[in-house]
């Protein structure tokens, strides 16, 4: 048999989405509309009134069941999430990002296939530099093509 923690290396990394409110959630969804099921995927909401404690305990506890090298995406940089997020990455193998976007989460989905760890934590911030595009700006620039 297998030892367990060589099972946790083997498997893809998680995407642990952590939010002010449902936001995550409902990104999630929206994600599973364009890539179908996402397996190990979870999406957590620190809600009003939740202690920033038991935010980081119910992180730990999702992440327990998660590869080494998995990654978390919080909506702010600076906020509560994003904060729990850091301490965490400071004491188990995961890596720590800011900026949730919905490109971030396809990003990591599809990239997390050949990455873990700081090089899925970089492809996932390039995508969501690379999604935040002026739109009228770049099809002006199709067009002059």
């Amino acid at each position: 048999m297998a030892d367990s923690n060589n099972e946790l290396e083997e498997r893809i990394p998680g995407i642990v989405i952590v939010t002010h409110g449902k936001f995550g959630e409902e990104l999630v969804k929206s994600a599973e509309m364009i890539m179908g099921p996402m397996e190990s995927v979870r999406a957590l909401s620190l809600m009003p009134g939740m202690e920033p404690a038991d935010f980081m305990a119910e992180i730990n506890r999702v992440l327990e069941s998660m590869a080494d090298g998995s990654l978390l995406i919080s909506d702010l940089f600076g906020g509560t999430p994003a904060n729990v997020s850091a301490a965490i990455s400071t004491t188990r193998k995961v890596s720590a990002v800011a900026g949730l976007s919905l490109g971030m989460v396809i990003e990591a989905v599809t990239a997390r296939m050949g990455l873990r760890g700081e090089a899925l934590a970089k492809a996932v911030i390039q995508a969501g530099r690379e999604g935040c595009q002026n739109i009228l700006v770049e099809v002006q620039e199709l067009d002059s093509l």
